[in-house]
């Protein structure tokens, strides 16, 4: 053999092995990658589940909160809005015309994007750990409803935190009455209320809101993964789930319909467990607002006052839309997370937090 040729493969063996040498980092780097891409996804299947679902039931959440801060607010000796959903919904239409139905609801997109994307993904990391740590205790392979209980309440909170001055903007703006607007928009709404309130101004209610959105979370949470576990393994529901194929084999889902009624069930035990602590947080959202300094009250002040001027069923004014916006916009939530994971091929990749909302192997 020549001396050229075996200075050839002499050079060849050299780029070789710094061509292995290279690429070997990228090959370990290359899960992490894959696990960060994911949790993205993640991040925007429920940032757009939400968004779309609070746009959906935009309508009956507005009135819900007029309904709740009605006697804050108005100059009339009427503590309803009005008598029924129907003539509510007219009359906000005869007031400011069919999209003032919606008005807010740039705010509340804004909020409800980064608070489920948050959300989902808060209590994806808080119920693998807690999991995880009963698993390695020896205890059964499937999150205890106390586990997913404590992984909702965490996932409320910090959700709740983090998106809190969005959703007082929001309430502000919803509760404006048409001539007397304070605001022009949202970025007008946080630079009068930091300059007139203060930075804390932003966080006035947040503990009214914790009581609140703690324990909604936690139980939604709770009875919607309970009610999964036996729908996908009880024969009686075996119409309603749907088998899909996938590469490694078939898997067993909830049917649309399933999901709704799973959503609804958890969205309407939570709400009636939690209505009047999301009463008091709405008039402490906005009484700084409609009300002199010096006649604020204090979260309990709130609660005894409404008692005591109309009724512990004050307490419960505007239950009836806020139901009924529950059955539609934790459907709708559930559903379009579900195409959203599906477009963005998470269920392969990601099993667990398929198995975790919507599957049963």
């Amino acid at each position: 053999m020549s001396s050229a040729t075996k200075e050839q493969d002499r050079f060849t063996e050299i780029t070789s092995s710094m061509t292995s040498t290279a690429s070997s980092p990228t090959t370990e780097r290359h899960p992490l990658v894959l696990k960060t891409i994911e949790a993205g996804k993640q991040l925007l299947c429920g940032g757009v589940a939400g968004a779309v679902a609070k746009t959906v039931t935009a309508p009956l959440s507005r009135l819900t909160i007029l309904f709740q801060v009605h006697s804050m607010v108005t100059t009339k000796d009427r503590p309803n809005f009005s008598a029924g959903i129907g003539q509510g919904l007219r009359k906000i239409v005869e007031r400011g015309g069919i999209l003032s139905l919606w008005k807010g609801n740039a705010t509340s997109v804004l909020h409800r994007f980064p608070f489920s994307a948050i959300n989902f993904a808060v209590y994806e990391s808080a119920l693998d750990a807690m999991h995880n740590n009963r698993q390695e205790k020896g205890q059964h392979q499937d999150p205890s409803p106390l586990v997913r209980f404590a992984a909702g309440a965490t996932a409320g909170t910090v959700a709740c935190i983090g998106c809190y001055p969005l959703d007082l903007v929001r309430t502000r703006l919803t509760t404006e009455l048409p001539g007397r607007e304070h605001y022009r928009g949202i970025g007008d709404a946080f630079k009068k209320i930091t300059r007139a309130e203060g930075i804390l101004g932003l966080y006035s209610g947040l503990g009214a809101t914790l009581f609140v959105a703690v324990p909604n979370f936690a139980i939604s949470y709770t009875v919607y993964g309970t009610l999964k576990e036996h729908v996908l393994e009880d024969e009686l529901f075996y119409n309603l789930r749907q088998v899909v194929h996938t590469e490694n084999g078939k898997r067993t889902k909830m049917g649309f319909y399933l999901t709704l009624m799973c959503g609804a069930a958890s969205g309407g035990l939570a709400t009636l467990a939690t209505f009047p602590f999301d009463t008091v947080r709405r008039r402490m959202q906005i009484q700084n607002l409609h009300i002199p300094q010096d006649q604020r009250q204090t979260s309990y002040q709130q609660i005894t006052s409404v008692i005591r001027k109309e009724g512990i069923l004050g307490l419960y004014r505007g239950l009836t839309p806020e139901l009924l916006k529950v059955i539609p916009m934790v459907g709708t939530m559930f559903f379009v997370y579900e195409f959203m994971k599906d477009t963005l091929d998470i269920n392969r990749q990601n099993g667990n937090v398929h198995k975790r909302f919507t599957t049963k192997n």
